[in-house]
């Protein structure tokens, strides 16, 4: 079993590899006073790091990044250690990580500098508006990524100037055990970044810790109890839950490059990702001889648990369980397996042996839980539909929202057909490589939560505004203080006037009613 050993009586959780069932380290369920304590630490270390200017905080996070470069091999050591992946996606984990400390370094002290704000009327004042720390961010994460994800809002808490509390998955936290340290090399304050391990109930204490902000990638099921708990504090948060992101193949796509492109996005990872392709809507036209194509890639591809595959193994033999369940049941209810396969029931994977192989579905209907539930690992399913029309309507009918992929030789059209689906972003002929792009958001819609990681709009949500005005003219007093008389009335009818009208006809009214007139 890759799931943790929770031993509540020695309050630690044994970690196992998904690859061979060894013992990979052992961490504390940390309870609710390690987290005040650590909530507490950061805090007081975010009061330094607040102190100094964005320039020099996004310095730090450009050592960073070359703290992970210089360390790359160690890190992918570690989330192979307890994620299985191949070694080629656990070093992806890194490099999109430094892309993204990258991407900050140069575009958070503009994004963060005081804006300047029209004063309309008031043209002896000025003013402008400053994003501010939150304080301390608490930042829950799942274990299919366990350094990207995180690095996400750590990136963004840190440019932003906060503290962060960071709680892994109980099933992958050996990286995210690594992030003080490297903090701490790259010469951020001692305390900013810390960790706490354990369960579920670890996430809830953290929530209702005295965190500033709380930022949740997980279920949607979770997410929903994660938001109940925030309100009781009036605690902000963000999330970002899960998909069923679409792919759609139009008649004119280039079949090769689509073939290959959503193989990759739906088995990257064993398709254990938020925003996998998982759902492929292909017109009649051409619906055949991709999916032929497609059965022969997904058949090609090598997986396993060792090094030199392509698809590596389920994190744990429940999730192996929930990939099999909608198999099966897909099958029972008419669905046709035309690659891969479909795991027998009551025969669980034994340590070495949860990999499944990428799997290509078709006739698949609304009946089956494989079409509106997340599943969550390498399998497509791929339907006909008539048309660009049907092939939009199908692929909105979700409750997810994260994101979509459309294939075609006409990038306009593409473009055309992705602003009419119900999404938090869209590819054009490409599959999962804007989670390489540090500037572009990921969020969602609907079941998919909300909130954004990364870029400016990832950033922004890390910092608050704080509003400033400052008079210039230093009168003894303002046209509109008190005593109220004539004066101020006729003052108001004037600017009322002078702004609802404009342009010289408002000018000459206003004077006028200033002059009483």
């Amino acid at each position: 079993m890759a799931s943790p050993v929770l031993m509540r009586e020695g309050r630690t959780i044994e970690v196992r590899s998904p690859r061979d069932g060894r013992v990979v380290a052992t961490f504390p369920l940390s309870g609710s006073s390690e987290v005040a304590t650590a909530v507490a630490t950061a805090r007081a270390a975010a009061a330094v790091w607040a102190s100094r200017s964005v320039l020099r905080r996004v310095e730090a996070l450009i050592r960073l990044a070359r703290v992970l470069e210089v360390e790359a091999d160690e890190v992918a050591d570690a989330i192979i250690s307890e994620t299985g992946k191949p070694r080629a996606e656990a070093l992806a984990e890194v490099a999109v990580s430094v892309e993204l400390l990258r991407y900050y370094h140069r575009y958070a002290p503009r994004h963060l500098s005081p804006r300047r704000v029209g004063t309309g009327w008031m043209f002896w004042k000025k003013a402008w508006v400053e994003r501010v720390p939150l304080g301390v961010v608490g930042v829950i994460t799942p274990w299919n990524y366990p350094l990207i994800i995180g690095m996400d809002a750590v990136a963004a808490a840190l440019a932003g100037g906060n503290g962060v509390v960071v709680k892994p998955s109980e099933l992958t936290p050996v990286t995210a055990s690594l992030l003080p340290d490297l903090c701490a090399r790259a010469g951020l304050p001692q305390g900013l970044v810390q960790v706490v391990t354990g369960d579920g109930s670890t996430g809830e204490a953290l929530v209702r810790s005295d965190v500033d902000k709380v930022s949740f990638t997980g279920s949607t099921a979770v997410g929903r109890k994660v938001m109940a708990v925030a309100a009781e504090t009036l605690t902000p948060v963000s999330l970002e839950l899960g998909g069923k992101d679409v792919a759609i193949v139009l008649e004119d796509a280039d079949l090769a490059r689509a073939v290959k492109g959503i193989a990759f996005g739906g088995f990257f990872n064993a398709g254990q990702t938020c925003i996998s392709i998982e759902r492929v809507y292909v017109v009649d036209a051409v619906a055949a001889e991709f999916t032929r194509r497609l059965a022969e890639e997904a058949s090609a591809l090598r997986y396993g648990v060792a090094d030199d595959v392509d698809v590596g193994p389920m994190i744990s033999a429940v999730q192996f369980e929930r990939v099999s369940a909608h198999l099966r049941d897909a099958v029972a209810k008419g669905a046709e397996v035309v690659a891969g396969g479909v795991p027998e029931a009551d025969s669980p994977p034994g340590e070495g042996d949860r990999a499944l192989a990428p799997t290509i579905v078709t006739r698949v209907d609304e009946t089956m839980e494989i079409f509106h539930e997340e599943t969550f690992g390498p399998v497509l399913a791929v339907t006909a539909v008539r048309d660009e029309e049907e092939a939009i309507r199908w692929a909105s009918a979700s409750a997810y929202g994260l994101f979509a992929s459309v294939w075609t030789e006409n990038r306009r059209r593409g473009v055309d057909v992705g602003r009419r689906l119900r999404t938090g972003g869209v590819c054009v002929n490409e599959s999962l490589a804007h989670a390489g792009i540090g500037g572009l958001p990921l969020g969602g819609v609907g079941d998919s939560g909300f909130g954004s990681r990364r870029g400016l709009e990832g950033l922004t949500e890390m910092t608050r505004p704080r509003a400033f005005l400052a008079d210039r003219a230093g009168l003894s007093r303002e046209p509109w203080w008190f005593p109220y008389d004539e004066r101020v009335e006729r003052l108001t009818r004037s600017v009322l006037a002078l702004r609802a009208r404009g342009g010289l006809s408002g000018l000459v009214v206003a004077a006028r009613r200033l002059l009483g007139r």
